[in-house]
């Protein structure tokens, strides 16, 4: 789980970089009614930049969830091809994602009777033959709807588990975050209009219980990919 842990790593500092930057900007507004250097009209811009760059965190943040998941769910998957496990070997929850995986694939044909049945005969042969197993983590696809609910139900999906630091206020956060990242992809709510609603000092909380969420769930992952949870054996 390094290269998970790793890339972690840079972009937690590229969180902080930029709220200390942002946090910067806003004393400097704080300081400006007072500055005879700052026009009216120069305050009204560089407040909206700030509201901006306030939901952008909030962007940022949500990227950096469900990047973390992606990517720990991946470095696992990339385990099961490197170790070439087999269906026969694995827990029940690996089997489904597995044939749910596989059967995924028909639906990007002309579907059809035929398709059906020679997809089937794939899976029966891959099984019976003992072909290792192979699994993509662009499989998954969260739709931008990564919430603490969202990622238990990944990890319960998958046989996981990890204990929940009770300073991360158990990720309630995250649907906050979920819910702002979707209203400005999909356009119903302005930049602006989302970062009026939160300061700066508030966007730092999020992302610190954010942080420790995360690292907790890193944590359960890294167990899970150590001890080869996903063996039936290991169950």
């Amino acid at each position: 789980m390094q290269s998970t842990r790793g890339t972690y790593s840079d972009r937690i500092a590229e969180m902080d970089l930029y709220l200390a930057e942002i946090e910067e900007l806003d004393e400097e507004l704080r300081r400006s009614p007072g500055d005879s250097d700052h026009s009216a009209e120069k305050i009204i811009q560089k407040d909206i930049f700030l509201k901006i760059l306030k939901a952008n965190a909030l962007l940022m943040i949500y990227n950096l969830v469900e990047s973390t998941v992606t990517n720990g769910i991946g470095e696992i998957y990339d385990k099961l091809k490197s170790k070439r496990i087999t269906y026969s070997t694995v827990r029940d929850e690996i089997k489904k994602i597995w044939f749910a995986y596989k059967f995924r694939q028909v639906f990007q044909l002309d579907a059809h009777f035929l398709s059906y049945k020679n997809k089937a005969l794939e899976i029966i042969n891959s099984i019976i033959g003992g072909e290792s197993i192979e699994l993509n983590k662009n499989f998954m696809s969260f739709g931008g709807n990564l919430d603490a609910d969202k990622i238990r139900k990944v990890c319960i999906d998958h046989g996981i588990t990890f204990k929940v630091d009770n300073n991360c206020k158990a990720g309630v956060r995250l649907n906050d975050v979920k819910i702002k990242r979707n209203a400005l992809s999909h356009g119903t709510m302005s930049f602006s209009e989302c970062g009026r609603d939160y300061s700066v000092s508030e966007i730092t909380k999020i992302k610190d219980q954010t942080d420790i969420y995360l690292r907790c769930l890193i944590d359960g992952m890294e167990k899970y990919y150590d001890e080869e949870g996903y063996l039936l054996s290991n169950f």
